[in-house]
Formats: C-alpha cells, sequence, structure tokens
C-alpha cells in the first residue's frame, strides 16, 4: 500500500479513489475476530488518517465498503464518513458517478471521462459470478468506467454500446471499461476460514488518455 501512496504522490497527474473497507472494523458481533485485531475501530481510524494526509489532495471522491457498515448499521457512526471528514474529501455512501475533465486540446474541449462507482455486493466465489455482478451496473447508469471493489479479486473488461447523439442526429459508439479492484490483505483468517481463494494483491491503475478517449488498465 505505502508503495501504491508514494506512487501516487511522484507526479501530479496521479490521483486515486477509495472505494470501501479501507478499515476492517471488526466488533462483537461482526464476522471478524476482534481479539486477533491489531487497532481498535478507532486505532483504525487514526492509522489511516495518517497514511493517507500525504495524498489527501490526490483522492477524488470515497464511499463506504461492508467493513465500515458494521458499526454504521448497528450503532450510527460512518467512520469512512468521518475519515473522508478528516481527509476533506468527497464522501457518497452507497455510490457515486464521478465526472473526470482534463487537458489542453487546443480549440477542442477537455477531454471528460464518466466513472461510476459503488463498493459492490455478491456472494459469489468464482470470476464469472463476479464478472456479472460487476457488468449489471451498466443497467443503472450510463458511464465510461464502472468499479467495484467487495469481492477483492482483479478483474478488467471492455463493452460497446451505442448511443443516440441527438444534438448532430448520429449514433456513436461508446467504449466501457469494467473494474473489479483487488486487495492488500494476505490470504489467511477468515478468508482461510470460508475457502476463499486468495487475492491477487494490490492496486489497478487507470490511464485515461488526452487526445483519443482510451483507457488503459494496468494490473
Amino acid at each position: 500500500l505505502q508503495e501504491d501512496i508514494d506512487y501516487i504522490a511522484a507526479k501530479e497527474n496521479r490521483f486515486c479513489v477509495l472505494n470501501g473497507d479501507i478499515l476492517n472494523t471488526a466488533t462483537t458481533h461482526s464476522v471478524s475476530d476482534t481479539y486477533n485485531n491489531t487497532l481498535t475501530p478507532h486505532g483504525e481510524l487514526k492509522y489511516a488518517r495518517k497514511i493517507f494526509k500525504p495524498i489527501a489532495d490526490k483522492i477524488l471522491c470515497m464511499t463506504q465498503g461492508n467493513h465500515e457498515r458494521r458499526i454504521s448499521r448497528n450503532d450510527g457512526v460512518d467512520l469512512a464518513e468521518e475519515l473522508s471528514v478528516s481527509l476533506n474529501t468527497f464522501y457518497a455512501k452507497s455510490g457515486l458517478v464521478l465526472k473526470v475533465r482534463f487537458g489542453n486540446r487546443g480549440n477542442e474541449k477537455r477531454q471528460v471521462y464518466t466513472i461510476y462507482m459503488s463498493h459492490g455486493f455478491t456472494g459469489s466465489r468464482l470470476t464469472g459470478g463476479k464478472a456479472n455482478r460487476l457488468e449489471k451496473l451498466q443497467k443503472i447508469v450510463l458511464a465510461d468506467i464502472y468499479i467495484v471493489s467487495h469481492t477483492h479479486q482483479k478483474i478488467n473488461f471492455t463493452q460497446s454500446i451505442y448511443v443516440p447523439d441527438l444534438r448532430n442526429n448520429k449514433v456513436v459508439e461508446k467504449r466501457q471499461t469494467f473494474i473489479n479492484t483487488g486487495a492488500y490483505l494476505k490470504w489467511g483468517g477468515y478468508a482461510q476460514d470460508k475457502a476463499y481463494t486468495p487475492s491477487d494483491r494490490g492496486t489497478m491503475i487507470l490511464q485515461l488518455h488526452e487526445r483519443d478517449k482510451k483507457v488503459k488498465v494496468v494490473m
């Protein structure tokens, strides 16, 4: 994680989003084992503030994960929102549409990408089931990029749809990128108890091109 934070901080045109499960927030009523946790939920919040503070101005937005939801559901305290406030980052509990605009294209308008992101939810253990759940986001909102994170498995695929351009009286092809992000925790504990497949750890990098609207995904 620290390597990725350093990577983001190294150049001014690198940014990130935090899509939930930043904190474990184990409680006596949750799945996680509170006795094997290194930090309390409050300690996790303080540590997250510390490690993300150097790139606070590069975090575009945050959502809540099912781990943070453990406390917000039972006690009404949203630690994900508390973290977003301390980092001065936009927060949307269940999901959001993010508009990314950048570049200098002369007389043309700046390049724009739309991203729909939500922490996600699925009980599927197989890659196909996770991908199917991700694909269903296309039925919720029209976007260039879709991001979910819940299953901790790196998945990336693309599709194309045709969208009416009513202003110019034509139909244009729209390429869409679907992302299921990875995780940072080593395999073991709860994941081993439930016989979950070990995750391919680390983040995924999306390179958004300025001239031609094109997304490159680095796994």
